[in-house]
């Protein structure tokens, strides 16, 4: 008897639990159905893109196509890369975004910055067509009745931050948005803490060769003005008797980087036919502080620029104030936080990625 009555406690314990699990199935599978359901269905935001416009985007967003490298490295950064289905040809031969997603290199080509294919675009049909701070752009494309369009405009330290959260908002990628801009806000409050006070004798002077070389530099009403701020440096660019044609990347002679005589100078990494050794190396800048003292730097990094109004520019904030102030920033261990950044936003430490400073 006692074994009879084992042997039905065993079935009854046996049945019972293949009734609890397939309760469990069911409601998983139930859950999972209520969850995919919920997450496809349709909505309205509105954010506010670059340009002050107030854009309501359909949710969820599954095709983004983009005409501006920048957003790009925006959409990376949020996780949203898979949703990429339209690209500008500088990110499509990008080769850091290459080497996050090998298929970049394949994705469809909408044009450049400047000139944005509108017809391959709007084929595509895009959930959200992202494009630069092109009102005349944006304007055309309205025109023909495409509401959808966002356009990035991160010239100062505020408007990154705007568009990293609005851009985190019409994704629904709002954690990742609030991830970065808490990392970002963190970062500046910690460095304008160490450099807010320093007077103006004591902020050198930082002349940036840009796009186009040498003999152009960078106005106040660009990204890297603000980086060289919040670094505790002066932006040569933005000195009074240049004021009337300081504006985006801009000429000076010769004659006007040897009367400012800057303290550093920094080389972006996609400055035309000039490196850092060259200037090094040209008789005419003999005389400059910069040159005499060896304060000729590349701008980081060889995977992506940190001097533009991306994401990783906050490490290029970092970078700089450590560079101009190496006493205030001793305690900064820079090569970690490049990593953990990389890391935390882009999939792959800067390290493993073959990043260099």
């Amino acid at each position: 008897m006692q074994e009879h009555g084992n042997s039905v406690q065993s079935k009854r314990w046996m049945f019972t639990s293949c009734l609890a699990l397939a309760l469990v199935v069911f409601l998983i599978s139930f859950s999972g159905t209520y969850v995919a359901q919920a997450s496809n269905e349709e909505t309205t935001v509105v954010v506010t893109d670059g340009l002050g416009r107030k854009v309501e985007i359909t949710t969820p967003v599954r095709r983004v196509v983009i005409g501006y490298p920048i957003a790009t490295e925006m959409l990376f950064a949020l996780g949203a890369e898979d949703r990429i289905v339209g690209i500008d040809m500088p990110s499509q031969k990008s080769a850091f975004l290459n080497s996050l997603k090998p298929d970049v290199a394949t994705t469809v080509c909408v044009g450049t910055p400047r000139e944005l294919n509108i017809e391959q675009a709007i084929a595509l049909k895009p959930d959200l067509l992202i494009v630069g701070r092109n009102q005349e752009l944006v304007e055309s494309l309205e025109a023909r009745g495409i509401k959808n369009v966002f356009a990035v405009m991160a010239e100062d330290l505020d408007q990154l931050r705007a568009s990293m959260e609005n851009l985190g908002k019409a994704l629904q990628e709002e954690e990742k948005a609030q991830q970065f801009i808490k990392y970002y806000d963190e970062t500046l409050e910690l460095i304008a803490e160490r450099t807010s006070g320093l007077p103006d004798d004591k902020k050198p002077l930082v002349y940036i060769a840009g796009r186009d070389g040498l003999l152009s530099t960078c106005g106040k009403d660009m990204y890297q003005d603000s980086i060289i701020n919040m670094a505790g440096g002066r932006n040569a660019g933005a000195s009074e008797d240049v004021s009337a044609v300081a504006r985006g990347w801009f000429k000076v002679s010769p004659e006007q980087v040897i009367k400012w005589d800057p303290d550093y100078i920094l080389v972006v990494r996609y400055a035309a036919d000039v490196t850092p050794q060259k200037i090094l190396d040209d008789p005419r800048f003999q005389g400059v502080s910069a040159v005499r003292n060896g304060r000729v730097f590349w701008f980081p990094s060889n995977l992506n620029s940190w001097d533009c109004p991306a994401p990783q520019a906050v490490l290029g904030v970092q970078w700089l104030a450590k560079l101009l102030h190496p006493d205030k920033f001793a305690d900064l261990d820079l090569q970690e936080d490049v990593n953990a950044f990389f890391s935390a936003f882009y999939g792959k430490s800067f390290v493993d990625l073959g990043g260099v400073m």
